[in-house]
């Protein structure tokens, strides 16, 4: 009979204006007595019955395949990657990568790396870079971490390493450690600092790679650890890295300690190179001393030379600028006030003045009639009424003589 009954529904799909029932009852049966046509009836029909009805049925008969398909095409992508993860045997990798960037819930995101580290692991990359937009990064590593995954999600952290977040930075240091990647590590310690330095530090200290012990220096100079960075670099021979350390130091203690330090090892050259490197920290009686005490005086010579030609540029420059005047200014700059002194003492009447010589009173400009006394001028005011005679008359009244009082 349900055989006489699924053939009597199918003739009526085709009918006009056919009610849903008829689609929902016809995959109901065919989920109980004909599984595997329901896929493709779900996929033609899908748009015209009563979904939820029938993944009722789907998921009672154990349906999997068929549930998904039905609650992606209801928009229900949450419930379709539970079913993917609940039940293994319904994953599709293309239709879980496009369901699970819809989800509404960010724990299904979780959820779902973990089925991938657990079922598919290769494939982990894959769903992480799909996820990147949706994810909390610090979460996602402690959540690797749990599971000893991290080396499976490296390109993911790379890919958000530049957002400079302490548990990402920490835990591709870690890999790169495992994986003896002494240059990666550098570079991600050069460009992505917000991590435990100090403790990276102490960690490779001790590592049988003398790179990874020269990036422990490299650390220890960074934070300004002078003396462990260079004590590093000492025990590593790594005296060119001790010299710079020491000069971006800026501490002239260290610096002479690192001289007598090579002193003590009769290593001349690096003696005369930390002499060049340091040259303005060094104190010039430690070098000298030094040099002078162990037979260093050739190494240490180029040192005293430049110390020699500084200080006498410097001394130049000081004698410039406090030396007197030169003489021949002075000379120049006296004359010229002498002629100005004179000039001014004959504005104001220093020397003496023809007019206070006149004979008595105000009695004109000379002594004699007229203007200049014994002039053959004739005195154009000789004929002025008396008392007022002409500036020097003889018997007039005028300004001379008994003239004016």
């Amino acid at each position: 009979r349900s055989a006489e009954l699924m053939q009597l529904m199918e003739q009526g799909l085709g009918l006009d204006n056919a009610h849903a029932g008829i689609f929902t009852e016809l995959g109901v049966l065919y989920s109980k007595y004909l599984p595997e046509k329901l896929m493709e009836h779900v996929k033609i029909f899908h748009s015209r019955m009563n979904i939820v009805k029938l993944l009722r049925a789907c998921e009672k008969a154990q349906m999997w395949n068929e549930s998904v398909y039905l609650y992606k095409e209801d928009g229900q992508h949450d419930s379709a990657v539970r079913i993917m993860v609940d039940h293994p045997s319904a994953f599709a990798h293309d239709l879980f990568l496009d369901c699970v960037q819809k989800v509404r819930n960010p724990e299904v995101h979780y959820k779902a790396i973990t089925f991938y580290h657990s079922h598919h692991p290769l494939q982990l990359k894959r769903v992480l870079q799909v996820l990147t937009p949706h994810l909390d990064h610090a979460r996602v590593v402690h959540l690797l971490r749990k599971h000893h995954a991290l080396p499976l999600a490296m390109e993911y952290m790379k890919a958000v390493q530049k957002e400079n977040l302490s548990v990402v930075n920490e835990a591709l240091n870690e890999i790169y450690i495992d994986e003896e990647d002494y240059e990666s590590l550098r570079t991600s310690i050069d460009d992505f600092d917000n991590f435990d330095q100090i403790y990276l530090a102490q960690k490779v200290e001790k590592h049988e790679l003398l790179e990874f012990r020269r990036i422990a220096a490299y650390i220890y100079k960074r934070n300004k650890r002078w003396a462990q960075s260079i004590q590093l670099s000492k025990e590593d021979r790594m005296y060119k890295d001790a010299i710079d350390t020491c000069a971006e130091s800026g501490d002239a203690e260290i610096t002479e300690e690192l001289l007598r330090f090579f002193v003590s090892v009769r290593d001349q050259a690096c003696f005369a190179a930390a002499l060049y490197t340091c040259y303005e920290l060094v104190r010039p009686d430690a070098a000298i001393e030094l040099a002078w005490r162990n037979g260093y005086t050739d190494f240490a010579m180029p040192y005293i030379i430049q110390y020699v030609r500084h200080l006498h540029d410097r001394m130049h420059v000081l004698e410039t600028r406090t030396a007197p005047p030169k003489e021949e200014d002075t000379s120049a700059a006296d004359a010229a006030a002498a002629a100005m002194g004179y000039g001014m003492n004959m504005m104001m009447g220093n020397e003496t003045l023809m007019i206070t010589n006149a004979p008595g009173g105000y009695g004109g400009y000379g002594a004699a009639p007229g203007y200049g006394g014994g002039s053959s001028i004739p005195d154009p005011y000789s004929q002025q009424p008396q008392g007022y005679g002409g500036y020097g008359g003889a018997a007039g009244g005028g300004y001379g003589g008994a003239g004016y009082y």
